[in-house]
């Protein structure tokens, strides 16, 4: 789909949006969302970034994903000028003849083109950052080059973000928008509440301070039950973060004995890593991690997974 499509779609008399779930949690999916609801997503956000007639949004994501159609939406709420390019790992090539940028939307590993790049792009206010988790390296990255950068959480059934945090070199708290709240459900996991009376209830572990405040500490459904103990892979994956310095997830397979066996992956960078890591990653791993956290295989692999804007398939 091409912008000039969907904001056809936009201005047409249906009362909805056909939209696509991503896929990184399971088969991917076509959903509709009502146009009003989408509508109060886009008002949050220009509320939030102070969006008027006069600013300038640019997005660096296709309006196939729900992040480049609520750039349109902000957009034409907002009266204002929207620029686009075709997704690619270079962002930003092109856009600086057309002056500052309000508001940019990018997933992570846009940014890494970005930070490199800095002297040569036009001025960004704002840079909405979604689509995938931000590894914490780039997290530092982003922290310290002075960009004025958020990091999302929401979905295509929320109408893409219903919370923001600025990205810091620590994770701080998602913090909602225009009085969305938010709890847990009896299994700790997300629940979201609209002023509007729209209720979600979501799949993602959480911890809250208030009712508009909350972290993400996983998925329920991606729960590791192995040898009758409780594995939270997103625990594991943060406690040994800074040992490996390439893409990584935890993952399980079947096993006879344990029921499932906990297993590392690791993208090999470039061809670069070495054989013996796993060797050499055993001591630190028995160090930082539970005896049943420990990954029974680790696994160097050409390339991990992902959907097709980025975000790792568990």
């Amino acid at each position: 789909m091409t912008f000039e499509e969907f904001i056809e779609e936009w201005r047409s008399d249906s009362d909805h949006i056909t939209a696509h779930t991503s896929g990184s949690t399971g088969k991917p999916k076509t959903i509709t969302l009502d146009k009003e609801f989408v509508r109060r997503s886009a008002l949050r956000t220009n509320s939030f970034f102070r969006i008027t007639s006069a600013s300038r949004l640019h997005s660096c994501v296709a309006p196939d994903f729900i992040g480049g159609k609520m750039m349109a939406v902000r957009a034409l709420e907002a009266g204002c000028r929207l620029t686009w390019e075709t997704p690619s790992n270079r962002p930003l090539a092109d856009a600086g003849a057309a002056g500052r940028i309000d508001l940019l939307a990018v997933v992570p590993s846009q940014t890494l083109h970005i930070l490199d790049n800095m002297e040569k792009l036009p001025e960004i206010r704002a840079m909405l950052v979604g689509g995938s988790a931000i590894d914490p390296s780039l997290r530092r990255r982003i922290a310290g080059s002075g960009i004025n950068a958020y990091e999302s959480y929401g979905m295509t059934e929320t109408a893409s973000h219903i919370a923001l945090r600025r990205i810091e070199a620590e994770e701080g708290w998602f913090e909602t928008l225009g009085g969305i709240m938010v709890a847990t459900d009896t299994r700790g996991c997300l629940e979201i509440w609209f002023p509007s009376g729209e209720r979600f209830i979501t799949n993602d572990l959480a911890a809250t301070d208030g009712n508009s405040r909350f972290r993400i500490c996983g998925r329920y459904d991606h729960i590791i039950i192995t040898g009758g103990k409780k594995v939270n892979p997103f625990e594991v994956e943060r406690k040994i973060t800074g040992m490996i310095d390439a893409p990584f997830v935890v993952t399980s397979e079947p096993d006879v004995k344990w029921g499932r066996r906990i297993v590392l992956r690791i993208e090999r960078a470039a061809g670069s890593t070495p054989d013996e890591l796993p060797e050499l990653l055993s001591k630190g791993l028995r160090e930082a991690l539970l005896p049943w956290e420990m990954p029974k295989e680790i696994e160097i692999v050409d390339k991990l997974e992902r959907t097709p804007n980025g975000k790792l398939k568990r």
